[in-house]
């Protein structure tokens, strides 16, 4: 197992800044928090940080309104539940806002699994822990004819 040679110091500029966020902005969406975090986690100045990162806004590479909109797209097509999306905008510092049609994400949920051949008593539990309420829950098992066993 050989070792890594040491990184050496890089000396920051602020088209260095820019172009190390857009680096990292290729790969994945950032929140204006995250992205302000990366650069300073790679050891660039502050100074140099917010610099790079305004000129990112600017140019709508770092949007958090579009960003909360993208999560809230994903939340919907992978069922989550609205604390689910609060959690995640939370996490990743946006602002919270968009709002998820919960009855048909559980819904959909519930569909998937009930059609892989999981308990009508599991999916209610599998649903529960994913934070929707009890009752969204027995509205979703109620469309497709499923009691839950009390």
């Amino acid at each position: 197992m050989r070792g890594r040679a040491p990184r050496s110091e890089i000396e920051w500029t602020a088209p260095r800044a820019f172009s190390k966020l857009l680096e990292r902005l290729v790969r994945s969406e950032l929140s204006s928090r995250d992205a302000l975090a990366y650069l300073l986690g790679k050891g660039c100045p502050p100074e140099l940080a917010e610099a790079a990162l305004i000129a990112c806004q600017q140019r709508h590479f770092v949007d958090d309104t579009r960003l909360g909109g993208l999560l809230a797209e994903k939340g919907q097509r992978v069922g989550w539940s609205q604390k689910r999306l609060r959690q995640e905008e939370y996490r990743r510092g946006l602002p919270g806002g968009e709002a998820l049609d919960e009855n048909l994400s559980c819904r959909q949920l519930a569909e998937r699994w009930l059609e892989r051949g999981i308990d009508p008593a599991k999916v209610a539990t599998r649903l529960q822990s994913r934070g929707f309420s009890y009752s969204t829950i027995r509205q979703a098992m109620a469309d497709f004819k499923t009691p839950i066993e009390e």
